[in-house]
C-alpha cells in the first residue's frame, strides 16, 4: 500500500535561481499530486543569498541553476563544498554541455539535469536518486575514514593481490613496525616471500579463503602477524585480506608453552605432584605420577577432597582456602616403609577461590636428616657421660678434700676450716648440676626404665636446674615405641622446658603423656608471660623447628599455642606405630 504524501516528512530542498519564472516552473513540478514525496522549497535568488543559505539552513538536497549573474553554480558547488556543506547538490541548466556535464560531476555534483522538457517526475526521480547515491557516498565516506582509522592507530596492514599472488597495494601502520613503506611493498610476491605459506595463499587466489600466523624477521626481531585472505570478487582475480600483529600474544603463547614443558618435565622426572583444589576442598586437577607409591599418584586423590584422604592436612587446606598459605607433612615411619612427602598449599589468586599444591618426596632428606640427628644425639649422649663420669667424679672428689681439709683445720685454723667449707659446699652443687646437666644431655633412665619413668626425672632435673615447679602426669598405658623414638619425644618435652623458664620466664610447667586406643598426646603446659603467635618470626625459632621435625619422624605433629600473659601450651600427637598413617 503506497504511502500517502501527507504521511511522510517533507524533503526541504534549496533553489538557488535568479529568474523567478524558472523557481515558479520548478516549483510547480514539485508540487504535482502524482509524485511520491512533499517538499518544502526555499528560494535564494543570487549566489550570494544561496551562500548565505547553505550557511544558516538544513536541507535535505539542493537545486542550483548553472547562470547565477557574475557567477555560476559550479563556483556556488565549490563553495558550498569547501565550507563543509554536505547535501546532494544538482546542477540546473537550460542546454545540454558535455563540457559543464563532466566539470559538475569531477566537482562533485549528484546530478546535471536540462530544464528543457523537464517534468515532476523527472525531476523527483532525480533527487531521490542524488539522495541515495549521497547517503550510499556518505556511508562509504565514512567507513573509508573508520578503516583509514584502523590501519593508522594500529598494527595492522590491508592490501590486494593480483591473480599471481604480487602485491597490488597495501596500507597501515603494520608496516612501521617492519620499517618498510607501501611502496617497497608494492610488486613483491607473496609466493616467493612467504614459501611456507604458499598453500594457504594459493586458496584464496584459486576462488577460496585462509588464515595463518607468519613470522617476520626484522632488525634481529621477529614480528608475528595472523592473515585473512579471501578470494577477490570485485576484480574476479587475486585475492584481498588483512593483517594483525600479534607478537605479544605468540611471544606470550611460547613463553606459556615454555613454561608448561619445563612443568611436565618436572611432574614427569622428579618425585612430586602438584594440582588445584576447589573451594569445597575436593582435588580438581593434579599431575604428576612420582609419589604414586605413597597413595599420591593423581588418579588415586582426584575428585576427593584432600583432608579426608590425609587427616593431618585439614588445618593447613582450611588456612589456604581461606586466603593464606601453609604446609604439612605425611609420612609413615614403619621399619621398611618409611616415607615423608612435605605439601605446600597456597590460595589460587588468578581464579579468586580454592587453592593449588604442591607435594615433594623428602624421604632421602629426612633419612639424612634423622642420621644427622642420630650422631647429634649420640654425642649428646656422649658429652653427659663425660659430664658424669669425668666432671662429676673430679667434683665428688673435690668436696671430699674440701671437706677433710675442713675437719682438719676446725681446731687450728677455725677461719680457714670456714673456707674450706664453703669450698666443699659449693663442690656438692657444682656436682648436682653436673649430674642434672648429664641427665638432660645423657637420659640414662630413658633406656633402663623407658619414656614414662624418663620423663619423671627429667622433671625432677628441671626443678633442681631451674629452681621451678615442675611435674609429671602419666593417664593411660604407657605408648609401646622404639629408643628412637622415645627419643624424639624425650627431647621434644625437654625443648619445651627450656623455651619456658628462658623465653616465658615460667615458674611452674606440667607434663603429661596421654594414650588412648591408637593416639598418643605428649603435652608440655606453663604459667610463663607467652607469646603472641601471629607475630612475624614468633613460630619459626630453631628449636620450634627441631620440634617439627622430630614429631614428623613419628608421624606425628607439634602444636604450639600461646597467649600474652597466659603462658603456652605445647602438643605432640602421633598414633601407635602399627596403625596406618592415614587411619582416623
Amino acid at each position: 500500500m503506497p504511502v500517502s504524501p501527507s504521511e511522510t516528512k517533507p524533503v526541504r530542498v534549496l533553489i538557488v535561481e535568479d529568474r523567478e519564472d524558472d523557481f515558479r516552473f520548478i516549483s510547480l513540478q514539485l508540487r504535482r499530486p502524482q509524485l511520491r514525496e512533499t517538499y518544502e522549497l526555499d528560494w535564494a535568488s543570487s549566489f550570494d543569498e544561496g551562500l548565505a543559505r547553505l550557511r544558516d539552513g538544513s536541507y535535505d538536497a539542493g537545486l542550483f541553476d548553472y547562470n547565477l549573474g557574475g557567477r555560476n553554480g559550479l563556483d556556488l558547488l565549490r563553495d558550498a563544498i569547501a565550507g563543509g556543506v554536505e547535501m546532494p547538490i544538482i546542477l540546473l541548466t537550460g542546454m545540454e554541455s558535455p563540457q559543464v556535464d563532466e566539470e559538475a560531476l569531477r566537482v562533485g555534483a549528484a546530478d546535471y539535469v536540462s530544464k528543457i522538457g523537464l517534468n515532476g517526475v523527472q525531476l523527483e526521480r532525480a533527487i531521490r536518486y542524488a539522495r541515495r547515491h549521497f547517503a550510499t557516498q556518505a556511508e562509504l565516506r565514512r567507513t573509508s575514514q573508520l578503516l583509514n582509522g584502523v590501519l593508522s592507530s594500529l598494527p595492522v596492514m590491508a592490501g590486494r593481490l593480483d591473480g599471481k599472488g604480487t602485491i597490488l597495494e597495501v596500507h597501515g601502520r603494520g608496516l612501521q613496525l617492519l620499517e618498510l613503506d607501501e611502496r617497497t611493498m608494492v610488486g613483491a610476491n607473496v609466493l616467493e616471500q612467504w614459501p611456507q605459506h604458499a598453500d594457504q595463499v594459493r586458496a584464496a587466489l584459486e576462488g577460496g579463503g585462509s588464515e595463518f600466523t607468519c613470522g617476520i624477521s626484522r632488525g634481529g626481531t621477529t614480528h608475528y602477524f595472523d592473515n585473512y585472505l579471501r578470494f577477490d570478487a570485485t576484480h574476479g582475480e587475486g585475492a584481498i585480506g588483512f593483517s594483525v600483529n600479534v607478537t605479544a600474544r605468540v611471544v606470550a603463547e611460547n613463553d606459556r608453552r615454555r613454561q608448561a614443558q619445563l612443568l611436565q618435565s618436572i611432574l614427569r622426572n622428579l618425585p612430586v605432584v602438584a594440582g588445584r583444589i576447589g573451594a569445597d576442598g575436593v582435588v580438581l586437577e593434579a599431575e604428576g605420577e612420582g609419589l604414586g607409591q605413597h597413595g599420591l599418584a593423581p588418579k588415586q586423590i582426584l575428585d576427593h577432597p584432600l583432608w579426608e584422604l590425609f587427616p593431618q592436612s585439614r588445618k593447613a587446606v582450611t588456612a589456604a582456602l581461606a586466603g593464606g598459605s601453609a604446609s604439612f607433612s605425611l609420612g609413615d615411619g614403619r621399619e621398611g616403609e618409611e616415607w615423608s612427602v612435605d605439601f605446600f598449599v597456597s590460595f589460587d589468586t588468578l581464579r579468586g577461590e580454592g587453592a593449588t599444591f604442591l607435594g615433594r618426596d623428602l624421604t632421602e632428606r629426612r633419612r639424612l636428616e634423622r642420621q644427622l640427628l642420630n650422631v647429634s644425639d649420640a654425642e649428646q649422649q656422649r658429652i653427659g657421660a663425660d659430664l658424669h663420669d669425668g666432671l662429676g667424679q673430679e667434683l665428688t672428689g673435690l668436696a671430699c678434700l674440701a671437706t677433710a681439709l675442713r675437719d682438719r683445720l676446725r681446731t687450728a685454723l677455725p677461719k680457714e676450716s670456714a673456707q674450706a667449707e664453703l669450698i666443699a659446699r659449693l663442690a656438692n652443687e657444682a656436682t648436682v648440676t653436673s649430674r642434672a646437666l648429664a641427665h638432660g644431655l645423657s637420659p640414662v633412665q630413658l633406656e633402663v626404665h623407658g619414656l614414662a619413668f624418663a620423663l619423671e626425672d627429667l622433671a625432677v632435673q628441671s626443678q633442681r636446674l631451674h629452681g621451678i615447679e615442675c611435674t609429671f602426669t602419666l593417664r593411660g598405658e604407657v605408648p609401646d615405641i622404639d629408643h628412637l623414638a622415645a627419643i624424639h619425644l624425650y627431647r621434644i618435652a625437654q625443648e619445651a622446658i627450656h623455651n619456658a623458664v628462658r623465653h616465658g620466664s615460667a615458674q611452674c610447667v606440667r607434663m603429661g603423656l596421654v594414650s588412648q586406643a591408637a593416639r598418643h598426646r605428649l603435652l608440655i603446659l606453663d604459667n610463663g608471660q607467652g607469646f603472641d603467635p601471629r607475630k612475624n618470626g614468633a613460630m619459626t625459632g630453631r628449636g620450634l623447628h627441631l620440634m617439627n621435625y622430630r614429631a614428623n619422624m613419628l608421624g606425628g605433629t607439634v602444636t604450639v599455642m600461646s597467649e600474652v600473659g597466659a603462658g603456652s601450651r605445647v602438643y605432640c600427637d602421633w598414633k601407635r606405630p602399627d596403625s596406618h598413617p592415614y587411619e582416623n
